[in-house]
This record gives C-alpha cells, sequence and structure tokens, in this order.
C-alpha cells in the first residue's frame, strides 16, 4: 500500500480529454488542482489520486457537469485504462477469469482501491470501494466513472449491448447532482450502498472475449515495475517526475500533495532516513539514465524536462550522482547495446 493514493495518467487523461472536447479550461483546472499539467508525457509514471478528485469535482462544478463520470467517450477502455491493467484483463479467456484478475491487477491502475466478485444466485456482482472516504469530495464522479469503466469491459466479453441488471452506488444521493433515471435509463439504481457494484447474470461468465486480438495483446503476469510504491519516499519517488516537466518540485508543493505541511514531510523522510533534496535527485537520475538510455540527441532538452535550466547544471548533477557525464554514460550504454 502507497504511503497516500496514486493513480495511473490515463485516470487523469479520460476526464481530461472529456473536458477538452467541450471546451473547457482544462490546464488551469490542472495548475488548480496542484496537477502537472504536462501529465500525458510521462504514461508510466503515477499521479496523486487525492489531487485527481480535487480536479474532477472543480472542473464539474465550474463546467456545470455534476454528472462529469459519466459522460460516454469513444474507446475509453483503451484511452482509460492503463496497458498493464488493460492487457492482462482483455487477454482473460473468459469473462470469468478477467474478473477474477481483477482484484489482484486493481492497484495497477489505481493504488489502495478495493475489488471483488460475489455470487448471489443467479446474479453476480463486481464490487468495489475507492481509495478516500466519501466524505473526500469527488467519491460519486470516481465511482461512476469507474463502474462504467467495468461495464465496458464486462461488455468486451458479453457484446456490446450489454447493461447491468442492476447497479449499487456508495455514494450517497445527497452528493449527487444530477437525475439517475436519465443518467442509467432503465437500469435500478441503489444509492447509499456498503459498496459500489455492477450486477449481471451469473451465466455471463461464460463468455469468451469477442476479439481474438485481444487475447493475445497480454498475460496476467505482473513485472516488477507494475508494483505500486510502499514508502512515503517511494510513493514520492514515483509521482514527482511529471512535475520536474514545469521545473524544480518546491517541498511546499509536494507537502500539499501528500496532505501535510513540510516540517511533517520532512520528519517523515527523516524516519526513512533521506531528505527531500535526495528524493527529488533519486527522481532526476532515475529519469535521466532512462532518457540517456532513449537516446534523446540534445541534452538541452532533457536538462528542461528534469527542472533544470540549462544542461551544464544537469551535467554537474549527473556527474555527482554517477560518476561520469551524460554523454560518457550515453556511450557506455550504446558500446552495451552493440555488444548484445
Amino acid at each position: 500500500m502507497s504511503a497516500f493514493p496514486l493513480t495511473k495518467p490515463p485516470t487523469l487523461a479520460n476526464y481530461v480529454s472529456i473536458l477538452r472536447a467541450i471546451g473547457a479550461p482544462v490546464d488551469a483546472g490542472l495548475r488548480r488542482a496542484r496537477l502537472p499539467t504536462l501529465f500525458e508525457e510521462i504514461p508510466d509514471a503515477w499521479l496523486p489520486y487525492e489531487r485527481l478528485r480535487y480536479f474532477t469535482v472543480d472542473m464539474a462544478s465550474r463546467e456545470g457537469i455534476p454528472d462529469l463520470g459519466l459522460i460516454p467517450q469513444a474507446s475509453e477502455i483503451q484511452t482509460a485504462l492503463s496497458r498493464s491493467f488493460r492487457n492482462p484483463v482483455l487477454s482473460a479467456p473468459t469473462l470469468l477469469q478477467a474478473l477474477q484478475r481483477l482484484p489482484s491487477l486493481a492497484s495497477r491502475q489505481t493504488t489502495d482501491i478495493r475489488a471483488w466478485i460475489e455470487p448471489i444466485g443467479d446474479l453476480v456482482r463486481f464490487c468495489l470501494v475507492l481509495p478516500l472516504p466519501l466524505e473526500v469530495p469527488g467519491y460519486d464522479i470516481g465511482e461512476t466513472r469507474t463502474l462504467r469503466l467495468m461495464e465496458h469491459i464486462v461488455g468486451a466479453f458479453a457484446g456490446p449491448d450489454f447493461v447491468p441488471t442492476r447497479v449499487l452506488l456508495a455514494s450517497r444521493a445527497r452528493d449527487l447532482r444530477f437525475n439517475l433515471q436519465s443518467a442509467y435509463g432503465d437500469v435500478p439504481v441503489l444509492t447509499d450502498q456498503p459498496c459500489g457494484a455492477i450486477e449481471f447474470p451469473r451465466a455471463l461468465l461464460s463468455c469468451t472475449h469477442a476479439s481474438a486480438g485481444a487475447r493475445r495483446a497480454g498475460s496476467g503476469a505482473a513485472t516488477p515495475d507494475d508494483a505500486p510504491p510502499d514508502t512515503l519516499s517511494e510513493t514520492l519517488e514515483a509521482c514527482l517526475e511529471p512535475y520536474l516537466l514545469q521545473g524544480y518540485p518546491h517541498i511546499a508543493l509536494t507537502a500539499e500533495i501528500t496532505g501535510c505541511n513540510v516540517r511533517s514531510l520532512q520528519r517523515k523522510l527523516a524516519i526513512e532516513q533521506t531528505t527531500y533534496s535526495e528524493v527529488v535527485d533519486k527522481v532526476r537520475c532515475h529519469a535521466a539514465m532512462s532518457r540517456l538510455r532513449d537516446s534523446e540527441p540534445n541534452l538541452n532538452e532533457i536538462a528542461l524536462k528534469l527542472g533544470y535550466c540549462e544542461h551544464a547544471a544537469f551535467t554537474r548533477a549527473f556527474r555527482r550522482w554517477t560518476g561520469i557525464t551524460p554523454n560518457e554514460y550515453r556511450a557506455r550504454q550504446a558500446h552495451a547495446n552493440l555488444s548484445h
């Protein structure tokens, strides 16, 4: 479990795409939410989930779209779900096996989420509880969006005409600012439930995916990069790289992201025997080596993407981290690649 909930960029990108389509001032909203405006440039990073919740509530209120979580979008499964989550699910031979994989895979998309399957007679429920409590604004938007994505996953096996027999929402009726009947049509919806869920006939569990290509898309095996971070320093290392694209992430900003003040953040990092500057250095070092391995030609560009104003400062820092210059590192990587 991460020190604070995180989510992958596709989660945010899904909302951003919808908002951009209606001409909403997305970048201003991202800045108000303390989210990096260039987050899509690093699709494998993590983002603070609580900041995502703030963004959705803020934009839904300003744009007058309380049903933001239910606005349809083409190819939602492809755009809203990270590949490490999506591929193993859609490659399952049957819907039952896909749903059985979901609980262990959910943390590849959003940490601290709980998901499970409940059989109820001739019906089955796919249930979930999102990170952060109901009292944190935006639970209803996140819950309706996530359950709608789960409907799309079931529909990938059961067919495009799939609709659940019933939808359960943990969201409180008083928090919902839209008409449920208009949003869900003839599908019954219950609010104020112990968890969110979509309910459907148990017979559908034997359905196979309609596309043979999807079954070849991936496997259920996890890779080390799929594992969410654990400690506070690891959690910060996982989510700070997109912020570097806008300059050095000030400790006050990071404290706000973590939900504490600067002194508290420093104390927590000291317990883990590190400092904030050391955490940022690790993020920069890892990102620099990754970009150099990818043979990006311009050191100035790499320096700017790591929050440096010029490549000379980046070169000095890289030598401090590794004992060699960026060009020497790149040359060694190129030689190693040729040797293999």
